[in-house]
């Protein structure tokens, strides 16, 4: 650490968030030097705040990047006219923890200050505390760096989540019988059951999933830890969602393919895999470029590449986009059917 770095220094964004952590840290522990982060406070208060900023990013796994934060005093983040000066350091997960400018040093928001309370308590639920005083002298004695105590909190919660695996993956399915049998009318029949199933299945998986993204902060493993469980679980949650996801595809596919079989015509037939592909991709797409963000991956500038990769490739091949459009228009309009006879123009014949 350089020596002119080590004293309060609010005049830009990545200057108060440095100080903040700075002096937060085991072995440059100044709380009342951090907490001149906070604006409008007495001391106490204003050191609580800042101390609970601090555990709230270390309980939820999220690692302060500060060399990737601006320094421009005059930072701002929206586009247009308006001149707001603040920065969000993690606008997906904690949109409510920012800084921004006020006169000329920039401070914790006020919506930051009023809201981390609340965050504190949703990270660290009131059994925390009464844990921390059962606990005996022996359960804080470490194996592997972590704590007795953690290990075997670690071992009941994941317990739990098996439980609650089991018990909502029973109750999931029935309410999705309940929810086709509203939708049809009708019984469900092997296939739909078949598929039910399979969306069950991930569903419970996501609600135990998030009950341990719920409680596992309350185990107050280090931010290394849990920096890289937090990962591993928005992963794992987006991978599920992305399952449910084309699984929900299959459901609604087998219950309009079993609606098209009881039409006269065939060509709404034929428009189910085509549907069917054209929703499970955009659900991949989508899914693929949640897990890119979740690595830190600008996904904007990626979504902008695409796009004008697209129109490059449409203008391209404009025969192929007619056809593709002159193929929905068909599926939409229902001009004729499969075996009928028409006459275009000089051709005439069997539709096929």
């Amino acid at each position: 650490m350089a020596q002119d770095s080590i004293r309060v220094d609010m005049s830009n964004p990545h200057a108060t968030v440095y100080t903040h952590l700075y002096f937060l840290q085991d072995d440059t522990y100044q709380p009342e030097k951090a907490a001149k982060t906070i604006l409008g406070l007495d001391l106490e208060n204003a050191i609580e705040k800042a101390i609970k900023i601090k555990k709230v990013l270390d309980g939820k796994g999220l690692y302060v990047d500060v060399n990737s934060i601006p320094n421009n005093p005059n930072y701002n983040d929206t586009i247009g006219y308006t001149k707001f000066y603040k920065y969000v350091l993690f606008p997906q997960r904690m949109p409510q923890i920012y800084v921004e400018k006020i006169d000329d040093k920039w401070y914790y928001s006020s919506e930051t200050v009023a809201s981390i309370d609340k965050l504190y308590k949703d990270t660290f639920p009131w059994y925390v505390e009464k844990l921390q005083d059962i606990i005996p002298v022996s359960g804080h004695k470490k194996l592997l760096g972590i704590q007795l105590w953690q290990f075997v909190a670690l071992f009941i919660i994941i317990g739990l989540a098996f439980l609650l695996f089991f018990i909502t993956k029973k109750v999931a399915f029935w309410v999705l019988q309940k929810i086709q049998h509203q939708i049809t009318r009708s019984n469900t029949n092997i296939e739909v059951k078949k598929v039910l199933k399979k969306l069950a299945h991930p569903i419970s998986l996501l609600i135990a999933l998030k009950f341990i993204d719920t409680v596992f902060p309350s185990l107050q493993f280090s931010l290394e830890v849990n920096k890289w469980v937090f990962l591993g679980l928005n992963i794992a949650l987006t991978v599920f969602w992305i399952y449910v996801f084309l699984k929900l595809v299959q459901v609604i596919m087998q219950i309009y393919g079993e609606f098209t079989e009881r039409t006269h015509g065939r060509l709404d037939d034929q428009l189910v895999p085509i549907l069917d592909n054209f929703l499970s991709g955009v659900v991949l797409v989508f899914g693929f470029f949640n897990v890119l963000r979740l690595f830190g991956v600008d996904t904007t500038t990626l979504i902008a590449g695409a796009t004008i990769g697209g129109l490059a490739v449409a203008l391209a091949s404009q025969d192929t986009v007619k056809n593709l459009i002159g193929t929905i228009m068909i599926f939409l309009d229902k001009p004729f059917h499969i075996d009928d006879w028409i006459e275009a123009g000089e051709v005439v014949g069997t539709v096929e």
